[in-house]
């Protein structure tokens, strides 16, 4: 019997997501080996990232680490990629491993560069600016508020694309529940600025301005068209493009992302909007890692649910590429993303991000309800791999 190889680049929730869905398909896999390759096998749900700047988990508790009987009938190869021949179908790592394969999934993510942002990575190692992008540094952001006295506290998306659209309007709204909480909110003036002309652009024209009400109704001031151009952490000043500057006394930022690997360049992967595949045959992209854009022409959010609903089409167009099933492929764009606002309460923005002629996205109000819908959501994850 003719074998055939699949190699997933990545244990995220992207490269999971796809594992899961071929699992789930009960189709005939016993003629298809299934790689999983990455450094760690650790990953964790991006929103849970703000709750530990929050205070409300601790940094060791995020990581979710799958279990050698969630990964049972995988072939698991631990080690870093550090090339990929298309042609070749062959996929290289820092060990001087080949691995050949017959269909390919990359799914490796996304990757913090704050120094692409002159003075940012000097900030960064001054302790005058944080972010919380991974558990490590959310833990370092919490500490930091949590010695924070008042002043001038100020959110920077440094620039775009970046994962989770909502992070630095939920990060701000957290910290103003934190300040509030240890009673030194009314001596703190709070600002986000971003290059973005809204919120979450990629949702369409509704749930962008709902995001700054609620902002505004926690006495959050927001900028938008603001470029960065670089951070002096001397003055402690962040300079823009357009001239204009933002003193601060700790400044909270959204750090540039590159794609963890390239097929050209150092650019996101485009893919095929319905079924992901990429522009080499036999390769699939997913995730962050990937670039969709919409029928209106916005690019997809970076977004834990895109994953998933990416790994439901990859899996899919995989059976059909091996000729387990004829149905093709199919990307949702159905999404959500829930805002922690504090106060153990969430918003969520919800609907068509295909929508046409614009992405059809509202923004439900905070509720408890909505906060305990996100908790349950990264039980139900985690519950299913460890």
């Amino acid at each position: 019997m003719d074998r055939k190889r699949i190699v997933v680049l990545g244990a995220g929730i992207g490269g999971l997501s796809v594992v899961k869905e071929l699992r789930e398909s009960r189709a005939p896999l016993d003629d298809v080996d299934v790689v999983l390759v990455d450094q760690n096998f650790e990953h964790y749900l991006g929103f849970t990232l703000p709750w530990v700047m929050r205070g409300w988990r601790d940094e060791q508790s995020v990581p979710i680490r799958p279990t050698q009987n969630a990964l049972d009938g995988l072939t698991t190869v631990q080690g870093k990629v550090v090339g990929v021949d298309p042609a070749h179908k062959t996929v290289a790592l820092d060990d001087g491993a080949q691995l050949g394969f017959d269909a390919l999934v990359l799914a490796l993510g996304a990757q913090n560069t704050p120094g692409e942002v002159p003075g940012l990575h000097e900030a960064l190692d001054a302790g005058s600016a944080v972010h919380y992008y991974s558990a490590a540094e959310a833990g370092r952001a919490h500490r930091a508020l949590q010695h924070f006295d008042g002043g001038k506290l100020v959110f920077l998306v440094a620039s775009q694309p970046y994962r989770c659209p909502v992070a630095p309007y939920e990060g701000a709204l957290l910290a103003a529940d934190l300040l509030h909480e240890r009673g030194v909110r009314e001596t703190t003036e709070i600002s986000v600025h971003t290059p973005e002309p809204q919120p979450m652009p990629s949702a369409g024209p509704h749930a962008g301005p709902k995001l700054v009400e609620l902002l505004h109704e926690q006495g959050i001031a927001f900028h938008p068209g603001h470029a960065v151009q670089r951070v002096d952490h001397h003055t402690k000043t962040v300079r823009f493009a357009d001239g204009e500057t933002a003193p601060f006394d700790l400044l909270v930022f959204v750090p540039p992302h590159k794609p963890a690997l390239s097929l050209r360049a150092d650019d996101w992967i485009s893919v095929d909007r319905q079924n992901m595949r990429t522009e080499h045959e036999g390769v699939w992209a997913v995730g962050d890692i990937a670039s969709v854009t919409s029928p209106s022409g916005k690019t997809l959010p970076k977004a834990a649910i895109f994953a998933k609903n990416g790994g439901k089409a990859v899996a899919r167009d995989l059976l059909r590429h091996f000729g387990k099933t004829n149905e093709p492929g199919s990307l949702s764009g159905l999404g959500y993303c829930f805002i922690d606002t504090g106060g153990h309460e969430a918003a969520r923005g919800a609907g068509d991000f295909f929508a046409l002629p614009h992405p059809d996205v509202v923004l439900e109000p905070p509720s408890e309800e909505l906060h305990h819908d996100k908790a349950e959501e990264e039980r139900a994850w985690r519950a299913f791999w460890e």
